[in-house]
């Protein structure tokens, strides 16, 4: 009970973050235009009280002053209903994040997550290969690892136990990794690359939504598959 309350205020504090930024973008366009156009009417107003009766002001110059500030304060109108429409997506977007705990996911990306000495590495093939090299970098962006990955055409996982080149146990983290396939005769093949896991977390305090699968925080942008709940 307690973490879905804590999850609903989380969802709750991000929803409330969008919307007074949406409002505050707005605020301050209105009030810029609102002090401009209080300028514009103290300034018509003094030449109109001091205008020569002789040779008075032309009106339609004034006139069609007047008409292109109504069509600003109507852009800004719409500008404010369109952030409102936009906060209200993302805050909804924000607050299901939550509902991703717990299920299995595909993540598109490059990184692979070492969680208590092991990590999976995920790919597709859009062919048989003749070959495929796997690449892990530590957060320094120096090579830790090196694999061998299956050649089979299709979505492949290849365990990774964590283990460097040297043999070493390296600590679990956050890894980039590089995917490269050739087929029998050598040349390039596309590799498809992605992370497929459990999200364990939810983490909304940054700009962006994250979730964390496998040990690794990604964009909620990233989210390419659903699988449903994981079993226990």
């Amino acid at each position: 009970m307690s973490t879905s309350l804590a999850s609903a205020q989380t969802a709750s504090s991000a929803t409330s973050t969008s919307s007074t930024a949406a409002k505050g973008t707005a605020a301050a366009s209105r009030a810029t235009f609102g002090n401009n156009y209080d300028t514009f009417l103290k300034l018509l107003t003094s030449q109109l009280q001091n205008q020569n009766p002789l040779s008075p002001m032309d009106s339609t110059q004034f006139t069609s002053q007047l008409v292109q500030y109504s069509s600003v304060e109507q852009a800004i109108k719409q500008n404010e209903n369109l952030e409102k429409l936009i906060a209200m997506q993302s805050s909804t977007q924000s607050a299901n994040a939550v509902g991703y705990i717990g299920k299995s996911v595909d993540m598109s990306g490059e990184r692979v997550g070492l969680v208590n000495g092991k990590g999976k590495v995920t790919y597709s093939l859009p062919q048989a290969a003749g070959r495929v090299l796997i690449n892990i970098y530590d957060s320094s962006n120096k090579l830790a690892a090196r694999l061998e990955g299956d050649t089979g055409a299709g979505s492949q996982i290849v365990q990774w136990n964590g283990r460097s080149d040297t043999g070493a146990q390296l600590p679990d983290g956050d890894y980039r990794v590089e995917v490269s396939a050739q087929n029998a005769a050598g040349a390039a093949l596309t590799v498809d690359k992605k992370i497929s896991g459990t999200v364990t977390a939810v983490d909304y305090t940054g700009n962006t939504v994250m979730l964390t699968v496998n040990g690794t925080k990604l964009p909620l942008s990233q989210l390419a598959t659903v699988y449903g709940t994981a079993s226990n």
